[in-house]
């Protein structure tokens, strides 16, 4: 029965996602860039030709190569020697950070997007420290973790506000979602990255991010869902689930101190899309 119910749900998400004109699509060429990407035979020379033919996308991805995050001694002006220099492994990140940057700004503000922007380095950040899987996938991860709110932004923004006012005030976030939409941002995330035709992890953990004991790989989750937790504008106390916590290898001694870590990390990056 429960499983008849989330799949009413979730084909209810997939027809307003269908049905709303504003739902933002990827830019053509980052979905080309991405497709190169997850071509094993192509280059970097390739990759930098296409990402030239969009002079917004360049121009952005630039300003992001030069910042303080990657720490370049001298000023890179090309988007060939851009590439050259980050490599083809790393640069899913920037390349998507650019790309999402102005749907979040345009939707939901400057607060969605920095919480994006910290989740991202966060979730890049542990991975490293796990030495677990790709960091530069879990930088994904991170920065789509909340990309559902832009759905229901554009769905319902009176509704939108009424949750964001429920949730300032104690209330579950997916419950008080599930109540004025009937679907929470969790579930449109993973909708909505599915119709981007991204890698099937970003949508498990844009899914299981709250819940991450629940996902079909809880390690990703629970990298987003600690660095989620404690990039958030407020820190709610007791910060973290302990089950979620002894269930996930890694020792957090000093939440604080973590938080003040990302946070310096990710200002560059902040700061060069601004």
């Amino acid at each position: 029965m429960d499983n008849n119910k989330n799949k009413v749900i979730t084909t209810n998400i997939k027809d307003v996602i269908e049905t709303l004109p504003e739902i933002p699509c990827m830019p053509a060429v980052v979905g080309q860039a991405l497709n190169i990407l997850d071509d094993p035979n192509a280059d970097i020379k390739q990759l930098a030709t296409t990402l030239s033919m969009d002079i917004a996308i360049t121009t952005q991805i630039l300003k992001l190569v030069n910042s303080a995050y990657y720490g370049f001694p001298s000023q890179i002006t090309s988007i060939n020697k851009a590439m050259a220099l980050i490599g083809f492994d790393k640069v899913r990140s920037l390349i998507m950070s650019v790309a999402v940057k102005p749907m979040m700004m345009s939707f939901s503000g400057k607060a969605l997007w920095n919480h994006s922007i910290r989740c991202a380095v966060g979730s890049q950040y542990l991975a490293k420290s796990l030495n677990y899987g790709d960091p530069d996938e879990a930088f994904v991860m991170g920065l789509l973790h909340d990309i559902g709110k832009i759905v229901m932004h554009i769905y319902n923004k009176n509704a939108f506000s009424e949750v964001q006012k429920l949730v300032s005030i104690g209330a579950d976030t997916l419950d008080a979602e599930k109540t004025f939409f009937g679907f929470s941002h969790t579930e449109a995330g993973k909708v909505l990255v599915e119709k981007w035709n991204l890698p099937l992890i970003i949508g498990i953990t844009a899914e299981h991010h709250h819940n991450p004991l629940r996902a079909p790989e809880t390690v990703s989750s629970s990298i987003v869902y600690v660095t989620d937790k404690i990039t958030q504008e407020q820190i709610k106390y007791p910060i973290f689930k302990p089950e979620i916590i002894d269930s996930f290898d890694y020792e957090i001694q000093d939440p604080e101190a973590l938080r003040e870590e990302i946070f310096k990390l990710s200002q560059p990056i902040i700061e060069a899309l601004s």
